[in-house]
């Protein structure tokens, strides 16, 4: 009688398997990592350094990298990945009470529109800026900067000149903000003032009769 060897085919067949089994796992690691955001997103993947182009033209280093509107494989442990949102962002900014320069005090209510700007130089500047914190963060500073810049020009011009002349007001502010926020790689879009009111006089409640 003849005995049949399959010692080495199978151990091939084991090894094939083996091999199968590690390309399968590698592939669903790949899948699990692989991470992708929109046509108005950019993908910040931070943990390792990388080298960009600033708008001077000098290089610079930064501890991530971005991904415009695709995907990319984030390496585990070693990289984490977040993404900022290029979308138009709208700001409501109500100050409080702000002295003119003849001593009326006014109430202004307005809006902004901001977005990031798309170039790597502006999208590296909010990352590090922004980045994990949302679109919130992006509005309080916002909000912040234009109330500051709303308050200097309020103070150093006359009641009668403002309340007649909004798109003035609004044209300064935005002058004076705009440089301000593309040092966060933000670009203020426009700047519009809704109200202009004087505070409202406090009533006098009577007291009791004597």
């Amino acid at each position: 009688m003849f005995a049949l060897d399959i010692g080495g085919s199978g151990t091939a067949i084991i090894a094939i398997v083996g091999i199968i089994i590690v390309v399968f796992i590698n592939l669903a690691i790949w899948a699990s990592r692989y991470t992708k955001v929109g046509p108005n997103q950019v993908l910040i993947v931070s943990g390792r350094q990388n080298r960009y182009v600033d708008s001077d033209g000098s290089v610079r280093t930064i501890g991530f990298r971005l991904v415009k509107g695709g995907g990319t494989f984030v390496f585990p442990v070693i990289e984490k990945a977040d993404a900022l949102s290029l979308e138009v962002l709208t700001v409501d900014v109500k100050t409080p009470e702000i002295s003119t320069s003849d001593g009326l005090p006014l109430l202004v209510d307005g809006a902004a529109q901001v977005k990031i700007k798309g170039d790597d130089s502006s999208i590296a500047r909010a990352a590090e800026h922004f980045l994990s914190k949302g679109s919130e963060a992006i509005g309080n500073v916002v909000a912040q900067i234009l109330e500051r810049h709303l308050r200097t020009i309020i103070e150093q011009k006359a009641a009668e000149e403002i309340l007649q002349n909004r798109g003035l007001l609004a044209t300064r502010v935005r002058e004076l903000a705009t440089p301000d926020l593309a040092g966060m790689g933000l670009d203020l879009l426009n700047v519009t003032i809704r109200d202009i009111r004087p505070r409202p006089s406090r009533s006098v409640i009577p007291g009791p009769p004597v």
